[in-house]
C-alpha cells in the first residue's frame, strides 16, 4: 500500500482526508441557498439542502477523526489553538446538524421566510466554520501539527 499512497502511509492522522469536505460542502450550500432565496427557486433550495446534508455526513467523519487526532497535540500554544479549533468546529457541526434536522422537518412546502431562516443559519455556519478552519490551519502551518509522524511524536515528548 505504501507504493500506491505513500502520503497516507506517513500521515500521523486520517483527519486531513475528511476535513475539507464539510467545509467545501457547507460553503457551497450557502452560495446555492443565496441563489435560491434571490430567485425564489425550490429546486435550487433543495440542491442547497442536499449540499448541507452531505456536508453534515462528511462532518461526522471529520469530527471523529479530529477528536482522535487531537490526542497527539501537545499542550502549550498548539494545544491552545486546538482547543479553540475543536470548540468552533464542534459548534459548526452541531449547527449543521440542527439546520439539517430543521430542513428535514420543514418538508416539501417551504416558504420564502423559512428559506431566509435557513440562509441566516448557513451564514452563521459559514462564519464559525471559517474561523474554526483557520485555527486548524494555524496548528498545521504555525506549529507543524500533523505535518509528519516524527514532528508529532517529538512535540508530544
Amino acid at each position: 500500500m505504501d507504493h500506491i499512497l505513500p502520503g497516507l502511509q506517513n500521515a500521523p492522522s486520517l483527519h486531513p482526508l475528511f476535513v475539507h469536505f464539510p467545509i467545501a460542502l457547507w460553503l457551497t450550500a450557502l452560495l446555492v441557498e443565496i441563489v435560491a432565496v434571490w430567485n425564489r427557486e425550490d429546486s435550487t433550495h433543495r440542491a442547497a439542502m442536499w449540499l448541507l446534508w452531505l456536508g453534515t455526513v462528511a462532518g461526522t467523519f471529520a469530527v471523529f477523526s479530529g477528536l482522535q487526532a487531537g490526542h497527539a497535540v501537545p499542550s502549550g500554544p498548539a494545544g491552545a489553538a486546538l482547543e479553540i479549533h475543536e470548540e468552533l468546529m464542534l459548534t459548526s457541526y452541531f449547527i449543521a446538524l440542527g439546520l439539517s434536522a430543521f430542513v428535514l422537518f420543514m418538508g416539501q412546502q417551504v416558504t420564502h421566510g423559512l428559506k431566509v431562516v435557513v440562509l441566516v443559519g448557513l451564514l452563521i455556519l459559514a462564519a464559525i466554520t471559517t474561523i474554526g478552519a483557520d485555527r486548524g490551519a494555524e496548528m498545521v502551518y504555525r506549529y507543524g501539527i500533523g505535518v509528519n509522524r516524527t514532528t508529532a511524536v517529538q512535540m508530544k515528548k
